[in-house]
């Protein structure tokens, strides 16, 4: 359908971040340049999942079927790179977003349903998930340290 838009939002739940979160919304009066900064490594470390071939935790993504690799040596695309077609579309649509109150990640425009996909998977396709956006352990360390450097900043 003409117009026709999907939309997928992940939330990050974690209990560590929402005690440093409490402290930092306390303490720190202009919120936004901390936001800003977690969003921009956010972006970073998705674009680092792609380039690794990895979802956040380190695990290799699912290879490439034998049908996929014959449709992208037939379109003369690279096949030894998952997830980077003819272009690197999606990988070079994730931009960061923030305000005072967020910080987060979104594709781009046309991208969406295909992100959904990989990102989750699709068993009625036989599509393996992909995952590309979320936080390791240590990115979960990163995103409290840069919380906690606002609020030491702020003092």
């Amino acid at each position: 359908m003409a117009g026709t838009q999907t939309a997928i939002s992940l939330a990050y739940d974690s209990d560590p971040v929402y005690e440093v979160l409490d402290r930092f919304i306390e303490k720190v009066s202009n919120t936004q340049p901390a936001m800003m900064e977690i969003a921009h490594f956010l972006e970073e470390r998705t674009r680092d999942h792609f380039d690794n071939e990895e979802d956040p935790d380190g695990n290799p993504w699912a290879p490439l079927k034998a049908a996929t690799i014959k449709r992208k040596q037939r379109k003369g695309v690279p096949v030894d790179k998952i997830l980077h077609g003819e272009t690197l579309h999606l990988r070079d649509t994730i931009f960061p977003f923030w305000s005072a109150d967020e910080a987060g990640l979104s594709t781009g425009p046309g991208t969406d349903a295909y992100a959904a996909t990989q990102q989750l998977g699709d068993e009625s396709r036989n599509i393996e998930a992909r995952s590309f956006f979320g936080l390791s352990d240590e990115d979960e360390v990163e995103v409290i340290d840069i919380l906690d450097e606002f609020i030491q900043a702020e003092g």
